[in-house]
């Protein structure tokens, strides 16, 4: 069951507004353009996003990614077109508005607030960048009587608690698919909402209707159970969605036979196509570290830090995937079938590679320039870890489409979409897996206890080394920012 709370915010529609005018300039004649793959990720997380950091990175994003751009390049067209009609300036100016009056966060903590002065647990479904965000939030505001979840553990979470005791809150709907898991639960999910996040739920709901109607009187059925069910819903008089809205509608159907729909909900910088690299340079060392922006740090009071939020001056402990073989062999166990899959598919790209480069004995120099050539983003140390098979996927779509395009092999051309989702998959589980494990030797770090991930593998002598040896408390002398795309 779904209850939904619905937020008005009429400078926000309004820009939907002027959003939706800017854009119809371009996806109707003469311009043509169809389908922009990235704005809809962008508007349905500015509609869901709650914390500041994540709105100015996103806001980084939309502000570098030129897809509008190169496809009116590729229709002929001068980028003088968009003057100042551009439908990204829009979702910028959404950006600056959530990061000045966010209606989502107050009406979020106001029901907080009250739950939790009259005593009611609240259990707040949250993305994985989010929830460091809440428990933070409601520490400073003195908020008690409360938890956060990933929507992954929802139905584990509730094997063991009667959700009866819990009032059960949710800010965001991705699709369809999550429309019906909230709606056939027996218990109440409370959604908080836009008013145009109403609207695509409103059209979830009624496609549910329709789909149930239509099995319910289908001639089959009648035949079967000899009852035969009136038609219940008249004509649909509702007003269509707006250009913006069915966007997001379109979008997510793309998630509803994900397997890795859980991550994409949990992680959903995992949606948007750009990425953003921080190179952090320390007083005491003279390497850097480049780190992505879905990575963790921990300060100085051993607590996980968005690399994002880091300033100069900072101390802190870095860690970066140096634990990654270990707790791949650890979600293999668990999963072997995905896990397999995975392998086969990491061996696919690399073995086309391999029997190139073997075959046509050239050197890695002479491999690079070839595939630099075709769009490879990676230096030639890079390349060498691809072919050695240190990396199971390439981190840039760019790169596998280089790949593909200099080897020619027809196996790989033919399964490359079934690759990129066991890619997807990969990035999912070790991002988790990472975090979980951050998680543990926080812990650790301040009751000296090993979690169940660390005391699978490790002892304590091995933990206490690696945090001595490899994660030594540093001081950020300075810090870069690069945005690379793989959008194609």
């Amino acid at each position: 069951m779904i209850d939904v709370t619905v937020i008005e915010n009429e400078i926000l529609s309004s820009l939907i507004g002027e959003y939706d005018n800017s854009l119809s300039a371009f996806i109707y004649p003469p311009c043509n353009v169809q389908h922009i793959y990235s704005y809809p990720i962008y508007l349905s997380r500015l509609f869901k996003s709650i914390d500041k950091y994540q709105l100015h990175e996103l806001k980084k994003r939309i502000t570098h990614n030129r897809e509008l751009e190169k496809k009116l390049e590729q229709q002929g067209y001068d980028q003088a077109v968009l003057n100042e009609n551009h439908p990204k300036h829009v979702l910028e100016r959404i950006a600056e508005l959530l990061l000045i009056d966010n209606t989502k966060t107050k009406k979020l903590f106001e029901l907080l607030s009250q739950n939790s002065e009259n005593g009611i647990k609240t259990l707040v479904i949250a993305n994985n960048d989010d929830a460091d965000f809440i428990h933070e939030t409601a520490d400073d505001i003195k908020l008690n009587n409360f938890s956060t979840i990933r929507y992954s553990k929802i139905d584990q979470f509730f094997k063991k608690a009667d959700p009866d005791d819990y009032f059960t809150l949710d800010y965001s709907l991705d699709g369809f698919n999550d429309f019906l898991r909230y709606h056939n639960y027996d218990f109440t999910i409370n959604l908080v909402l836009y008013r145009q996040e109403k609207e695509i739920f409103d059209s979830f709901f009624k496609k549910y209707q329709t789909e149930l109607e239509e099995e319910l009187t289908s001639p089959i059925r009648e035949a079967f159970t000899g009852i035969k069910y009136p038609v219940i819903s008249g004509k649909d008089e509702g007003r269509t969605l707006s250009t913006a809205i069915q966007s997001i509608v379109d979008n997510t159907e793309n998630y509803c036979d994900e397997d890795d729909f859980a991550s994409l909900k949990e992680n959903p910088g995992l949606s948007t196509p750009e990425k953003i690299l921080y190179y952090v340079f320390y007083e005491e060392e003279s390497y850097c570290d480049e780190m992505d922006s879905n990575e963790y740090v921990f300060d100085q009071k051993d607590r996980p830090l968005r690399i994002g939020q880091v300033r100069q001056g900072a101390k802190i402990r870095v860690y970066i995937e140096r634990f990654n073989a270990d707790l791949y062999e650890i979600a293999g166990e668990e999963d072997p079938e995905t896990f397999t899959l995975i392998e086969y598919y990491s061996n696919l790209w690399r073995d086309a590679l391999v029997n190139y480069y073997r075959s046509n004995v050239m050197s890695i120099d002479d491999l690079h320039s070839n595939l630099e050539g075709l769009g490879l983003s990676v230096q030639v140390p890079t390349l060498r870890n691809y072919l050695d098979g240190a990396i199971k996927f390439p981190k840039q779509l760019g790169d596998l489409k280089a790949i593909s395009k200099l080897v020619s092999n027809e196996k790989l051309s033919s399964q490359m979409h079934d690759m990129l989702r066991y890619k997807r998959i990969y990035n999912g589980v070790m991002i988790a897996l990472g975090r979980n494990l951050k998680e543990e030797i926080r812990s650790y770090l301040q009751t000296k206890k090993l979690g169940s991930i660390l005391k699978h593998k490790f002892t304590e002598e091995m933990v206490n080394n690696f945090i001595e040896t490899t994660m030594p408390l540093m001081t950020v002398r300075e810090i870069k920012t690069r945005i690379i795309t793989e959008l194609g």
